[in-house]
């Protein structure tokens, strides 16, 4: 199975890291990777060579199609980015075969036939994201895209008290969630506004739980110096990713476990977030 990650906007295909859905696009300049892509290219080019001859994909490694899917000998690849003006490639996983794969193209529309259609409107409304809002316009959409109208997932919630919850736990009750970590600056500076929150709502069925993947000697170390009045529980950082790559988020819960609203990044004034966090509970009490 194939899971589509980003474009990225490049003369030349590097090897990088393998990515996560909701990671951000990178911009990668022809001088910064030629050299991994030479080392990466003598690496490959005999395994890309024979997988094309043979029709069969080579495993652990990367490839090159074109827009069509035809994979891509080294001369071929060379060729395409050598060529042609504003090459593009859609970087995508290849779960399969564990291959990392780049999709040559210069249009969107030259991916029909190959690439579902739904996929290529999306990465259409992306690149118009990125280039009115910039790449946290980009990470919004696909947060809210995963999770707006879909239930919290199974997985452990390590309490500070020492038990261990799921979100199952907190259902009954809107749940604002706060996902952050220690070194964030931004976190650290909306915490007096997140206790106001909490004082707020002190008399109302409403629950305040802050995730962090510090372990839990860490969180409590730093709130032995810093108040912070949301329950507590550390989580692993993969899990912590799955629901956003950027902290500080806010995640609005309803009484059945279903997310319904989400705040993603800090305001440039800080003291904002205390408003708009009023408005999405008010909006989701019944």
């Amino acid at each position: 199975m194939h899971y589509y990650i980003n474009v990225v906007y490049i003369k030349i295909i590097f090897q990088s890291s393998k990515m996560r859905i909701l990671q951000i696009i990178l911009a990668i300049s022809l001088l910064a990777c030629q050299n991994t892509a030479a080392e990466d290219s003598k690496k490959n080019k005999s395994e890309v060579a024979q997988s094309t001859q043979s029709g069969n994909q080579i495993k652990n490694g990367i490839v090159f199609r074109d827009a069509q899917g035809k994979f891509l000998t080294e001369a071929e690849k060379d060729s395409i980015v050598q060529n042609l003006e504003s090459v593009q490639a859609l970087k995508r996983y290849d779960n399969e075969n564990n291959n990392t794969e780049y999709i040559l193209f210069q249009d969107y529309d030259d991916l029909k036939g190959f690439v579902d259609d739904d996929v290529i409107a999306n990465l259409i409304e992306e690149n118009k994201l990125m280039r009115s809002g910039g790449r946290g316009a980009v990470i919004n959409k696909r947060i809210n895209d995963q999770w707006i109208d879909k239930p919290l997932p199974a997985g452990d919630l390590n309490m500070l008290d020492g038990s261990t919850k799921s979100f199952a736990d907190y259902r009954g009750k809107i749940l604002v969630i706060n996902f952050w970590y220690i070194n964030c600056g931004p976190c650290i500076a909306e915490m007096p506004y997140l206790n106001d929150l909490v004082d707020k709502y002190s008399n109302e069925d409403i629950q305040f739980l802050a995730l962090s993947f510090d372990s839990k000697t860490d969180i409590k170390n730093f709130l032995q110096r810093t108040e912070f009045k949301y329950e507590q529980g550390s989580i692993s950082r993969a899990f912590m990713y799955d629901f956003t790559p950027v902290s500080p988020g806010h995640f609005i819960v309803d009484e059945e476990g279903i997310i319904r609203d989400i705040l993603i990044g800090a305001p440039r004034q800080t003291s904002i977030i205390y408003q708009r966090l009023v408005e999405v509970i008010e909006k989701n009490k019944k």
